[in-house]
Parts: C-alpha cells; sequence; structure tokens
C-alpha cells in the first residue's frame, strides 16, 4: 500500500479513534478479570462444567467467547474449536458432552486434562513460536487465549479468513498459513509505521476493520441489492496460496474494431472503475514482488531478493513500480500491468512518465498479469522496447493536460 493512501486512511481513522477509548476501557476491564480469575493454577483444575460452553453459566469457553466478544470475534466458528463442550452434533439430537477432535480421545474427563494442559501451555510459552504453532488448540481458540493473556503482544484478530484479507488489502508479502504468522506480520506492519507504533492492539484492529471492512464474501450475494452488486469486489485468494505461470506469448493483428450499437445511454461511474482498477494494480504489484524475490532466492540470490523494492509505495513520479535485479546484479526496472481477464485482448494504460521512462531506460521491462485474481495468474515479462516498438500495437492517446493561468 502506498504510504499517501495510508496516511488518508489513518487521517480518516483519526475522527473516530476517541470513540475507542471508553469501550476499550470496558473491555479491558472485563479481559483483567478473566485473567485474574483464571490463572494457570485455576485452568489446571476446571471441571468439565465450569469450562464448557453448552450449558450456559459463568464457565471458561463461555466468557472468553462472549463476554470478551469485543474483544476479537470467535463465533461463527463451531464449538468444536473447545476440543470438549456439550450440546448437539449433526443429525444427533441429543445433548451431551462432546468431544471436538480425535487426538483428545473419547473419554470427556480424560480429553478436558489434555486440553486444560494445552491451554497452560499457551500461556507459560509465548516466546516459544514452535511450541505455540505445535499446540494442538484450534487456531481461533488459540489465538484468543493468547490475545486476551498477553494483550500487548498478539493480536486480537483470529478468522484466517479476516487476516488473510488485511493482509491482501495492505498489499504484505507472505509465506506462511499459520494464523501466528500472519498475526505477527500485522503487527510488524503496524510497528514499523511511525503513526500506528503509538498506538494498541486493540486500536489497530479497529483500525483495520474501519478502514477496510470485513472480507465481501461474507455478504451473501441473495442478500445484495441489484444497485450494489456491481460494487461488491470479490476477495482475492491469500498470496501464500498463489503459483505464477511465466508465459510466453507473442502479439498479434488487432481486429477491425466493430461498430457501436447506439443503445440506453448510462453513466459511467469513473469512481467505481477506479476503485477496481487500483485494486487490481495493487495485486498485480503484490504478485510480481513475490515472484521476483522467489525467483532471485531459488537461483542463489538471495542477497539481491532483499534489495527488491517496491518504490511505487513511496513514490509515483519515478515512472515504474519495482526494482529488482538480474541474476547478475543488473538493476530492472518493472512496470506492473494487471487485469481480470485471460491471455488474449486488453489494454494497457500509460502515463505520459511512464512512456517517456519505458523508451529511455534500458533495461525497464513490462510485466502484464493475466488473471490477477485467480489461484494461478499468469505473468508475462517483455522488454519495454520490444513491446513499444511492436507493430501490432496500437497507441492511442486518452488524456490530455490543459495548462491554464487564470486571473
Amino acid at each position: 500500500m502506498k504510504i499517501t493512501e495510508l496516511r488518508d486512511y489513518q487521517i480518516e481513522f483519526e475522527k473516530i479513534r476517541a470513540d475507542f477509548n471508553s469501550g476499550f476501557k470496558e473491555i479491558n476491564s472485563l479481559r483483567k478479570k478473566f485473567t485474574s480469575d483464571y490463572p494457570t493454577s485455576r485452568i489446571r483444575t476446571l471441571t468439565l462444567d465450569e469450562y464448557v460452553t453448552g450449558k450456559g453459566g459463568q464457565t471458561f469457553c463461555n466468557r472468553i467467547e462472549n463476554d470478551l466478544n469485543e474483544w476479537g470475534n470467535i463465533h461463527g466458528s463451531f464449538a468444536t474449536k473447545f476440543g470438549v463442550y456439550f450440546g448437539k452434533f449433526g443429525k444427533n439430537s441429543t445433548s451431551k458432552y462432546r468431544i471436538g477432535r480425535k487426538e483428545y480421545g473419547t473419554d470427556e474427563n480424560v480429553a478436558l486434562k489434555k486440553i486444560l494442559s494445552a491451554i497452560i501451555e499457551l500461556i507459560e510459552n509465548k516466546d516459544d513460536l514452535a511450541i505455540l504453532k505445535k499446540n494442538p488448540i484450534s487456531p481461533m481458540f488459540k489465538g484468543k487465549i493468547l490475545s486476551v493473556y498477553y494483550p500487548n503482544e498478539f493480536l486480537n484478530i483470529f478468522s484466517a479468513k479476516h487476516l488473510n484479507y488485511f493482509i491482501n488489502n495492505l498489499g504484505l508479502d507472505n509465506d506462511s498459513k499459520s494464523e501466528l504468522d500472519k498475526q505477527a506480520l500485522l503487527l510488524d506492519f503496524k510497528n514499523s509505521d511511525k503513526v500506528m507504533k503509538e498506538w494498541s492492539i486493540y486500536v489497530f484492529s479497529k483500525f483495520l476493520y474501519s478502514s477496510f471492512g470485513r472480507p465481501n464474501d461474507e455478504i451473501k450475494e441473495e442478500n445484495i441489492s441489484k444497485e450494489l452488486k456491481k460494487f461488491n469486489l470479490k476477495d482475492f485468494p491469500p498470496i501464500e496460496s498463489l503459483k505464477f505461470d511465466y508465459v510466453e506469448l507473442q502479439t498479434d493483428e488487432l481486429p477491425e474494431p466493430k461498430e457501436k450499437r447506439k443503445g440506453k445511454e448510462t453513466k459511467i461511474d469513473y469512481s467505481n472503475r477506479s476503485r477496481k482498477f487500483k485494486r487490481i494494480g495493487d495485486r498485480g504489484e503484490q504478485i510480481v514482488l513475490r515472484a521476483e524475490k522467489q525467483f532471485l532466492k531459488k537461483n542463489g540470490r538471495k542477497d539481491l531478493a532483499e534489495l527488491v523494492d517496491q518504490i511505487s509505495e513511496r513514490d509515483d513520479s519515478v515512472g515504474y513500480d519495482i526494482k529488482s535485479y538480474e541474476l547478475d546484479g543488473t538493476e530492472k526496472l518493472i512496470e506492473v500491468k494487471s487485469t481480470l481477464r485471460k491471455i488474449g485482448k486488453s489494454n494497457v494504460f500509460l502515463s505520459a512518465n511512464e512512456l517517456q521512462v519505458a523508451e529511455n531506460e534500458n533495461n525497464y521491462y513490462f510485466y502484464i498479469i493475466y488473471e490477477v485474481g485467480s489461484k494461478r495468474p499468469k505473468i508475462w515479462k517483455i522488454k519495454s522496447s520490444d513491446l513499444l516498438n511492436d507493430s501490432n500495437i496500437v497507441k492511442e492517446p486518452i488524456l490530455y493536460k490543459l495548462n491554464l493561468n487564470t486571473k
């Protein structure tokens, strides 16, 4: 994400940031009460009825899920996340103690002891990431426990879908499927920013939800009015799940333009179009940044991979998006162009500055990304001189600057 765009979001958030202060005091008080009521010495001795959800009352699971919901939501997933619970399952209408995971065995009391030991292990080993990852507690429940007991060290967002959504919106690179790693990545982003490093983690999570909302696929299609459907953009897959295909393409003569039919006049929503184009463009840059780093690492140039720089985040005036390197260390300037379309007819838009730089720099490349919203985007890498001098390509000026001097 460009720093200017991030600052715009932060300015908007400043208008409401104070509104969260009273809410924070209340929920933080409940959090402190919970951790005071459940030190590890008490957790170790909890009975089934003091632990489970499903029977009502002030149990460990009810309190951490419901009383502390404002601290971070873990609703929406089955009660099996707690390991053992009281209730029904599937077509079975009988309410009883049930074990949520096979590794806990078949006896409820034995399962409870394993679960409580695992919870204590989390609390006592917060700095050992290997132990935390190996711990059998379900990811959302694990994240909630760590955040409640260590609010200044663990992010209070626990859903993998939500973590992926924010990572994609911020344009961050990620190699891990672990929720703990994704939380840490977002916290590193927070702590590296001059503005947000002073915020609490609670406020940071409010900033993310206030600025970007929730994943679009949480809105059911049938609940969206016809007028809103064109504005509901599909969420991109997690960046770490992508496989890139580099493709060698040839241009062809453009077909003769078809005569435009006279139909009903419609007003173009330039704001919505711009929002879509920007989102697609940002995703393309995220893909190329990742692809370049992977290429250099695989070819033994980890040193160069660490130097790959997304210039566009800080400066739009240089005429390219990413500075990367050839294997011999030669700088490579990359302008990224992206489309949701498959390989075929498409348009590439260039600013006058981009065109000028592309025409004058020797090692300037266009990376054109097809199917940018898919799990298997196609990357066409072509040198600027080859693309711009291709006789099959038609340049069409579509924007003019008017110089004025009024008085």
